[in-house]
């Protein structure tokens, strides 16, 4: 559970038809498929998923490190400065899901630096959590 609830700081979006290439900062790489093909088995820097697009979000429906059922949510913003990746996670032992969500915002250019500065691939830095700056 650690990996999906401390998220990583960056990822690297590579879109490909019909499937979409993240990679964290950490260089684990989800790829995520939306033609129904056999999935290989994951390893620990690798894992592929099934999903389908609900009109401009990609879903992918997975098996959650606990057993139950999860669903993870990508959706780029109308504008195109941030991605949101949403997490619904079913525990299994209460009726209401623990959903996450981590908003991305991407990087300018003069952050993409070298030959992995590709248009074509945005990389996208995570926005700060906003907890600790609120009124308690």
């Amino acid at each position: 559970m650690q990996p999906l609830i401390y998220s990583s700081q960056s990822l690297n979006i590579e879109l490909k038809n019909p499937e979409v290439d993240v990679t964290d900062d950490q260089f684990h790489k989800l790829v995520l498929y939306t033609d129904g093909r056999q999935l290989q088995k994951s390893t620990d820097n690798h894992q592929e998923v099934a999903a389908h697009w609900n009109g401009s979000q990609l879903v992918s429906d997975e098996k959650s490190p606990l057993g139950g059922k999860m669903s993870r949510t990508f959706e780029l913003s109308q504008d195109g400065r941030n991605l949101q990746e949403t997490l619904h996670i079913d525990n299994g032992r209460s009726k209401s899901p623990l959903v996450i969500r981590y908003v991305y915002d991407v990087a300018s250019s003069d952050m993409q630096t070298g030959p992995e500065s590709d248009p074509k691939r945005p990389l996208l830095k995570r926005r700060p959590d906003d907890s600790s700056n609120s009124p308690q």
